[in-house]
């Protein structure tokens, strides 16, 4: 006869010996986003330096471009600037991608559903916002 009773999680069902934190994995999704983006962009720095192919007066009045397909042919052609600008959309991404997680794993780790609809509003209305910026 087995000692240790199981644990047991929602209704009865048998719980994992090692639950999945939130918050553990909202810190490694932000932390590996951040570094990701640093990691990136230090690349277009040293593309930009390497080519010469971006100055200072490039970097304080160039916007940010939303043209999925410049972005492509840039970083196939390892222009720095395009680099520098995948490294912004990982920054910018990398809340969302964490909002995104927790709203998975309340989901089907916690099988919490108020804070599954929370959370994915919390999500919509993020990234409606990103759609209306110009």
């Amino acid at each position: 006869m087995n000692a240790h009773p199981t644990p047991q999680g929602p209704a009865g069902t048998p719980a994992r010996a090692y639950p999945i934190a939130i918050e553990d994995v909202s810190s490694w999704v932000l932390r590996i986003g951040v570094v990701a983006s640093v990691l990136v962009m230090l690349f277009g720095l040293v593309l930009s330096f390497a080519h010469g192919g971006v100055t200072r007066h490039l970097m304080e009045t160039q916007t940010l471009q939303m043209d999925l397909g410049a972005l492509r042919q840039g970083l196939a052609g390892l222009q720095g600037f395009a680099w520098l600008e995948l490294g912004i959309f990982l920054l910018i991404a990398t809340p969302i991608l964490r909002v995104f997680t927790a709203m998975v794993l309340f989901a089907v780790e916690e099988r919490d559903g108020l804070y599954t609809t929370v959370t994915f509003l919390v999500l919509l209305m993020t990234l409606g916002s990103l759609l209306f910026i110009r």
